[in-house]
């Protein structure tokens, strides 16, 4: 359907018994018709599997058998895959209502990438945090953090383009935006709505090993002195470069930036 496209949704399980249904029911339900429901398990132990036969005639495709990690799963949702779009939203997670994928589809089906924000929630039901979207996703924003991954609709064609790097355990799909957004200039829609309610996370909570990884990957993609250049643009935290260059476009705004820009650089490398 030209105004409808397929959209691939792709949960990924691993002994999640207590919370794989909420997230069944929250795809199964949606207003939207156009759905291809996808999960992979990664051979659950706990139950998870009878109620993912539970739901067997609402679900397109299902495997349960070992995997090498949740970006191996990942790619192994995104090689069954057959929609427009792709999202994926792991067990435990739900989408925030039962219309919202008609909503984001009424909004844009054009753009290579659409993304929303999501709501993170505790173990009781509280709200923790609620992510903001940039104002222009380029490198300085990527460098810095990303943007929600379960709260993304992707062209399949780009993830079958570049699939998730499995030697990664924690960022590879910020890689991905690296590659796609950054890179590529593949084009993103900004739906600044609540998409997807998360739950708490455990391995990409671990900020030590999201640095080591995020690290890893600026040094094979990008040169030296780049990267040298955005650890200090970073130091002075995006939301103020970008206020400095929208004031800089101002003509008697331009000598007094030039000369405080010098001299932030210049604290920044002193206490570097």
């Amino acid at each position: 359907m030209k105004n409808s496209p397929l959209i691939s949704i792709v949960t990924v399980s691993y002994n999640a018994v207590s919370t794989i249904e909420q997230t069944i029911f929250s795809v199964i339900n949606q207003t939207y018709l156009n759905i291809e429901y996808i999960i992979i398990d990664g051979g659950s132990t706990d139950g998870t599997v009878d109620v993912i036969k539970k739901y067997a005639d609402k679900i397109a495709y299902w495997v349960s058998e070992p995997d090498k990690g949740i970006y191996d799963a990942m790619n192994k949702g995104i090689a069954y895959s057959h929609g427009e779009y792709c999202n994926f939203i792991n067990a435990g997670d739900k989408f925030c209502s039962s219309s919202i994928l008609k909503q984001v589809m009424d909004f844009n089906h054009v753009a290579d990438i659409i993304v929303g924000q999501d709501l993170h929630v505790n173990e009781h039901n509280k709200i923790v945090s609620r992510s903001v979207l940039p104002r222009r996703y380029n490198l300085l924003h990527f460098y810095i953090t990303t943007i929600p991954h379960q709260s993304c609709f992707i062209r399949t064609s780009l993830l079958k383009k570049y699939y998730y790097d499995t030697s990664l355990k924690i960022v590879s799909d910020w890689k991905f935006y690296l590659q796609s957004i950054v890179f590529d200039g593949c084009s993103v829609a900004a739906y600044n709505n609540v998409i997807v309610v998360c739950n708490p996370r455990g391995a990409s909570s671990d900020n030590r090993q999201m640095k080591k990884e995020r690290e890893k990957v600026l040094q094979e993609m990008l040169p030296t002195y780049i990267i040298n250049d955005y650890q200090l643009l970073s130091c002075l935290g995006e939301e103020f470069i970008e206020n400095a260059f929208f004031l800089f476009n101002y003509r008697w705004m331009k000598f007094f930036f030039k000369k405080f820009f010098r001299l932030i650089v210049a604290v920044v490398k002193i206490f570097k």
